[in-house]
């Protein structure tokens, strides 16, 4: 198997243990190319490349943004392809998680903390096809958000991320949580309108998990070509502090102040100027455009997920916010049939 390999070095600790996995791999067979990123737009142009060399497999090693990189670069080679190799595919995607949140591995049962291991499992784990959802041309596996949660990401700088891990979000998150200012948008899918106020946060979500491990969309299906929908309206700091242990266990879908929708498509339109980020990285504007991207990518994880299934999630919080969205789902179409 040809596997390329797309490293965005954490420590000199995380190197020399993809370099051992590195050595397992060739001695089993395979044909590894290690790339080291040093720049921002490497990891895209990494994964470009080794779709057009022929990689079975791209195994990104970095955080969420490193991932997100690639998927876009791996996403731009197919867009390529499409009018002169109709029949191209996309390599395969492997996941090592080095970065502070690490979101996307985390809801996919990938454990940071051991590079190596999590190596050996994109190269002979189960395989996970999922959709590739997209707001303004930039494709993202994961979860956008807009709001609180966007604005404290985005403030979260490398250097503070480093020196303080997970903790950079809620440091940040703090601040924004100080100064709680509402912003104004309408959130349109289709013909509806799904939600149309001031709200402190929203998530369109691919996949789970945001900020560092909050389940904003516990109730995604990263198969089923649809966008899972998170609105949190405007409050005060009491209710906020009450609403937030909910949203980080995922159990906060049938609260009042919440609308949860599962939906095709989502323009998100405001006034003011927001920014919007996708996977950890920022867009700016008014106007957002969220649909499912045409090409769906295969995952290697450690154990694929049942149909509806976050690994990592309790059962449980999972089934109730299903239920919950889809009571939601069966309200607005009754009302819009009359």
């Amino acid at each position: 198997m040809q596997i390329a390999l797309i490293i965005n070095p954490s420590s000199p600790d995380a190197v020399q243990a993809l370099r051992q996995g590195v050595q397992r791999l060739r001695d089993e067979g395979h044909v590894v190319h290690p790339r080291v990123t040093f720049e921002q737009g490497d990891a895209h142009r990494f994964a470009w490349k080794s779709a057009e060399y022929g990689a079975d497999l791209v195994v990104a090693c970095g955080g969420d943004g490193t991932i997100n990189e690639v998927v876009n670069g791996l996403y731009e080679w197919i867009a390529d392809r499409e009018d002169t190799t109709p029949d191209a595919a996309l390599p395969n995607l492997g996941i090592v998680p080095l970065g502070t949140g690490n979101d996307l591995a985390g809801g996919m049962g990938i454990a940071p903390g051991n590079p190596e291991g999590a190596l050996m499992d994109a190269a002979s784990g189960e395989e996970y096809t999922v959709d590739v959802a997209r707001v303004n041309g930039r494709y993202f596996l994961n979860v956008s958000t807009g709001g609180m949660g966007a604005e404290a990401t985005d403030d979260a700088s490398k250097e503070l991320k480093r020196l303080l891990g997970p903790i950079a979000y809620l440091v940040t998150g703090v601040k924004k949580f100080v100064q709680l200012k509402d912003t104004t948008a309408r959130f349109v899918s289709g013909d509806e309108v799904v939600y149309e106020g001031g709200f402190l946060l929203f998530a369109v979500g691919n996949a789970w998990r945001t900020g560092g491990g909050n389940w904003v969309t516990a109730a995604a299906d990263p198969s089923d070509c649809l966008l899972d929908v998170c609105i949190v309206q405007g409050m005060n700091h009491l209710d906020l502090v009450r609403l937030a242990p909910l949203v980080r266990a995922g159990k906060h879908v049938s609260h009042d102040k919440v609308t949860y929708r599962k939906v095709t498509s989502l323009v998100v339109e405001s006034p003011e100027e927001m920014t919007v980020n996708a996977d950890g990285e920022p867009l700016t504007g008014r106007r957002f455009e969220y649909a499912i991207g045409r090409h769906r990518l295969t995952l290697m994880v450690p154990r694929a997920p049942d149909h509806g299934e976050a690994p990592g999630a309790d059962p449980a919080v999972v089934a109730e916010a299903n239920e919950a969205a889809a009571e939601a789902e069966a309200e607005a179409e009754s009302a819009k049939n009359g």
